[in-house]
């Protein structure tokens, strides 16, 4: 069905619709909307009734989180899910995107350091959603769209919803679902409310703990017309994550390398012949590090009457993180630099996929590596609101705010490694697992005997982005009241601005390389560098061959030793006697490296910098109908946007090896800015049915267009060549300023069965049709160097990951939830969501990547007489991560990921409670592989964490 019958055929069906509802609803003779099912779910504030009581809502507690929420839903205007706080300060989980995959249809990413970071909603990965902050756009300390939730502590939360279809009032932008996280307003529970907790925390992987402070206080005076609330939070913990962190896979024929990789005794001649697969880089390591976060809230309000509000309110956070990457990083290309074969052909077999699974690989450089990747990131926002009712019939309300997001990491983080020459290999790969990779040292010694005299000076860069993120915005809205089926008409407006700037600060240009091919050992510098490795291993999870325990190095260590090389007559510069070209100077004789060499020259870098400007200016009108039994609304809204861009890109000049190693010396042009952008209007309409087909049993139905704006990143049209240095042959950061939002068609219908206040059950299915979705493809390009010495190559295949706009893809699913309260205290909450898709990028066809199929979650829990625990468990199904890994044809897929909680508290006074928790109980972890299960992508382990602490309340 076109674009164009789809709306047809809707302006046509809500029109029949509307009159035939209109005609009943003068029948019944009233204006009155949708009647809610009784009982009607109250709650009393501050209430500690007796659990048998069946009529009422205890407040305090998982049973009046999830009564509060299902009331939510059910006084929604549209299909929308909700969580709310346990009482003041106390959400349900530990972070707020993790208590947002209570939820159908939402599922969440985790940063592998044990926290939830990111959602994704009814398949759709996080850029395809917005996140607000009561209802306002906030800013993000990346480079992208995507709200990253480890910034928020989830105590100065108060609730949230998943709007999952589309009002033509709610703000655009979103195809996945608008999360709006709200903060408490002091007038909403008026009186004098106070809590404080005190936590100490433990990972079972880092074996050291941490803890957290948080308090929030809420008052209303002046006769209950002014209230102000507060809230706090101090988080600080160590971590540590074992992982695979690169994997990254190349192919080739025969022809092009001159190898038997099938083992058939030939060479197949045949250029188009079958391409097999091999591991190019091979990294295993640990990261650890600590995590500081300081979060606040506040709100003030002002209800002189009943026709007039004023609130204003506000958010804040700092989030420090340090954190060191420590690695083992193998080169494994079947060539050397000089294009012999460093393979054992006797050794090489391969499979029915033609995947290499066995090789022994000599002249080998056994690096380790240390990257520093510190986050210093700083959110506020601000706004106020004025809800004002001119007259009987008439409202509006007001808002604006302004916020800012940044993160000063330009010039700090560090990418510094360190090599043995020399050193042997034997690869196997496993199904299901880590491939094997067992190294040998010069001498028949195992990496972990490494020393200062083994580890050589290598690679050193410096690099980082200050990125800021300015966001600010009005918008209006007006109701007025019409009386009968025409219960009103909605209208109003928004302007929003925004300016994502992104700063890159690095060496690559200057200094990386100066070191590069190994030159020197730190033990001929005199320096003591090399630290023995991590005694119990790492990934011990694990079965296999491959470095768990070797040798690592601090940064500042090792840049402390490298002035011992300036102008040390000891150590000679093995580049000292090439020329432009790379070739050697006759009769040269190697001299030192000159004072001052060791200073790295840090500075911008325009290539990889961009400055986008976003401009929108929208406008609606909704009109509202409602019956006896009945509401609903259809309405439009229009939406045009304004991009300007500003990128910066530099072409190759030259591009020389560096002799004895993979590396390369890369001249670049002069950088020149690149200027682009676009606009685009978009007319969004959108249609909503709900209808009460019996007392508690309520039919909802939604029609709407949506769009979806590309990352920030996406619209910069920077490029990014300097990879080249290090041998690798691939242009990142290849936006496109001109990029269009992504478009969708959406269809929704729920059914909400609420029989009492003890048992709730909603069933949704969902079809979207998506059309411009944004993707990333990889693309084989030609470089040709522009100043290119005549005695060089001079051509080398790129590969351009270019950013499109792709086909189209098709997202259905279906929701089913439910939650039920016993009289004994017992209650179970639960729900699954399957999806489906099917996307296209070039010739790969494959689900949407980031649409998990199947997925679910389930809450046992327990409440009376002052104890409180609970079991929660979640499920994600395979799905694939993404649709071009490394080569083009083999999408990456995530295998199943489960997860285990739980918590037990007690009330020792009716204001003083205990508790205990644990998260990831089972020690699950993340894998990944390039389709076929012998060919890994990435592994993960963050361990088991554990919570105990006090809670005083008032």
């Amino acid at each position: 069905m076109t674009r164009q019958r789809f709306w047809l055929s809707l302006a046509m069906g809500s029109a029949s619709a509307t009159a035939l509802l209109a005609a009943s609803g003068a029948a019944a003779q009233t204006s009155d909307p949708v009647a809610e099912p009784a009982p009607a779910m109250q709650a009393e504030p501050q209430t500690d009734a007796a659990d048998d009581d069946v009529d009422t809502v205890v407040v305090r507690g998982v049973r009046g989180s999830l009564l509060r929420s299902i009331q939510a839903k059910r006084n929604a205007d549209t299909i929308v899910d909700a969580i709310s706080s346990e009482e003041l300060g106390k959400f349900p989980n530990r972070n707020v995107a993790e208590a947002l995959a209570n939820i159908p249809g939402v599922t969440v990413g985790r940063d592998g350091r044990g926290e939830g970071r990111d959602i994704t909603i009814r398949g759709l990965g996080e850029n395809f959603a917005i996140t607000t902050f009561n209802g306002r756009i906030l800013p993000t300390d990346g480079s992208d769209r995507s709200f990253a939730f480890d910034v928020l502590p989830s105590e100065i939360i108060s609730g949230a919803e998943v709007q999952k279809a589309v009002q033509a009032s709610a703000l655009e932008g979103s195809i996945g679902g608008n999360v709006d996280l709200r903060t408490a307003r002091p007038l909403d529970n008026p009186g004098t409310h106070a809590s404080v907790a005190i936590e100490g925390q433990y990972n079972d992987l880092v074996e050291k703990g941490g803890y957290k402070v948080s308090g929030v206080f809420s008052t209303s005076f002046a006769d209950g017309t002014m209230g102000i609330m507060f809230g706090a939070s101090y988080n600080k913990y160590k971590f540590r994550t074992d992982n695979l962190g690169e994997y990254s896979i190349t192919d080739g024929t025969e022809a092009a390398y001159g190898v038997d990789f099938d083992g058939n005794g030939q060479i197949n001649p045949d250029a188009n012949g079958p391409a097999f697969i091999w591991p190019d880089y091979y990294s295993v390591g640990t990261v650890s590090g600590e995590r500081e976060r300081i979060g606040s809230a506040g709100s003030f309000q002002w209800k002189p009457s009943s026709s007039f509000e004023l609130t204003i309110d506000g958010v804040y956070s700092h989030y420090d993180v340090t954190q060191h990457n420590y690695r083992s990083s193998n080169y494994l290309n079947p060539l050397g630099d000089d294009g012999s074969l460093r393979w054992d052909p006797a050794s090489i077999k391969a499979d029915a996929n033609h995947v290499i699974t066995n090789f022994a690989l000599d002249d080998l450089v056994s690096e380790v590596l240390t990257t520093d990747e510190p986050r210093k990131s700083q959110t506020y926002q601000i706004g106020g609101h004025i809800d004002w009712r001119a007259s009987e019939s008439l409202k509006f309300a007001l808002d604006g705010y302004f916020g800012k997001a940044r993160d000063n990491a330009g010039g700090r983080n560090r990418f510094v490694v360190a090599g043995i020459p020399g050193a042997s290999a034997e690869f196997a790969a496993r199904d299901n697992g880590i491939p094997d990779l067992a190294i040998t040292l010069p001498g028949g010694r195992t990496l972990d005997q490494a020393t200062n005299d083994d580890f050589r000076a290598h690679y050193i860069g410096i690099q980082g982005q200050d990125i800021e993120d300015r966001t600010k915005g009005v918008k209006l809205d007006g109701e007025l009241s019409l009386g009968g089926v025409f219960k009103s008409v909605s209208f109003g407006g928004a302007w929003t601005d925004r300016t994502k700037t992104v700063s890159t600060i690095d060496n690559q240009y200057t200094t990386s390389c100066n070191y590069c091919g190994y030159p020197f050992t730190f033990g001929q510098l005199g320096a003591d560098v090399v630290r023995p490795g991590n005694s119990d291993g790492i990934l011990n999870k694990l079965s296999g061959n491959f470095p768990r325990n070797f040798p690592s190095f601090d940064i500042d260590t090792y840049l402390a030793a490298l002035p011992k090389a300036d102008a040390n007559p000891a150590i000679l510069d093995p580049n000292s006697c090439l020329d432009a070209t790379g070739a050697t100077i006759p009769g040269c004789t190697l001299s030192p490296y000159p004072a001052g060499y060791s200073t790295q020259v840090i500075e911008p870098d325009l290539p990889a910098s961009y400055r986008i400007k976003e401009r929108t200016w929208a406008g609606y009108a909704q009109i509202n109908f409602a019956g006896s039994r009945w509401r609903g609304d259809i309405g439009a809204r229009l939406v045009s946007t304004k991009v300007s861009s500003t990128g910066y890109g530099a072409t190759i000049a030259s591009i020389i090896p560096r002799a004895g190693t993979q590396d390369n010396d890369v001249d670049f042009n002069p950088v020149d800015a690149i200027n682009g952008g676009g606009d685009y209007t978009r007319l969004l309409p959108a249609a909503n049915f709900a209808y009460d087909l019996t007392d508690g049993l309520r039919l909802r139905l939604a029609a709407s267009q949506a769009i979806s704006r590309p990352t920030f990143g996406e619209l910069s049209p920077a490029k990014d060549a300097t990879s080249a240095q290090s041998g690798t042959y691939i242009i990142y950061d290849a936006g496109n300023p001109n990029l269009k939002p992504t478009e969708a068609d959406q269809l929704d219908a729920s059914l909400e069965f609420y029989p009492s206040n003890r048992l709730a059950l909603t069933l949704a299915g969902f079809y979207k049709h998506i059309t411009n979705f944004v993707s990333t493809v990889p693309v084989d390009v030609t470089i040709t160097p522009t100043a290119q010495p005549a005695n060089q190559q001079q051509a080398f295949p790129f590969v351009e990951y270019q950013v499109v706009n792709g086909d189209a893809a098709d997202v259905y699913g279906v929701e089913l939830g439910g939650q039920y309260f016993l009289d004994n205290g017992f209650g179970v909450q639960a729900n699954l969501t399957y999806n489906h898709s099917r996307a296209k990028s070039g010739d790969v066809t494959t689900d949407l990547p980031g649409a998990i199929p199947f997925s679910a979650n389930a809450k046992l829990f327990y409440e009376k007489n002052g104890l409180g625990a609970q079991v929660s468990y979640s499920y994600q199904s395979r799905y694939v991560y993404a649709q071009s890994g490394n080569l083009g044809y083999l999408p990456v897929k995530e295998d199943p990921y489960h997860e285990v909680s739980a918590s037990i508290s007690y009330d020792v006074t009716k204001n003083l409670s205990v508790y205990v928790q644990g998260s990831n109980l089972l020690g699950s972890d993340i894998q990944r592989f390039n389709t076929y299960r012998n060919v890994p992508n990435f592994y993960e382990y963050s361990g088991r964490s554990f919570f105990a602490g006090i809670r005083a309340r008032l």
